[in-house]
């Protein structure tokens, strides 16, 4: 099927199914990117601290901050994907489960 062909009841199931699988994969590399900012921060963490000893830590220290604010948002992005795609592959269940009930229904 190419991308301007109409898309029929029954294609539903399989774009249901395409569309979860690109939102778990979004919401993996949310969660990845989220992962590796969180060991950003913990090493800016410790160099700030090293440097606040012998001066004044100014825009280090928010930028620590930052990170940390930054990271607790994508890791709060990336639950809230993981929700979205609980309720998709509900969703998408439950229309495979009508589309297979149609069909038994249908047959001559």
């Amino acid at each position: 099927m190419t991308a301007n062909a109409p898309k029929t009841p029954s294609d539903l199931p399989n774009r249901m199914a395409e569309a979860l699988a690109k939102n778990e994969a979004a919401a993996d590399a949310v969660q990845h990117v989220a992962d590796e900012l969180g060991v950003v921060h913990a090493v800016l963490s410790k160099e700030v601290a090293k440097i606040a000893e012998d001066a004044d830590e100014g825009d280090a220290a928010d930028e620590v901050a930052r990170t940390a604010a930054l990271e607790q948002k994508l890791t709060e992005t990336a639950g809230k994907m993981s929700e979205v795609n609980e309720a998709l592959a509900d969703q998408h269940a439950s229309v495979k489960h009508l589309m297979n009930a149609k069909k038994v229904v249908d047959k001559p």
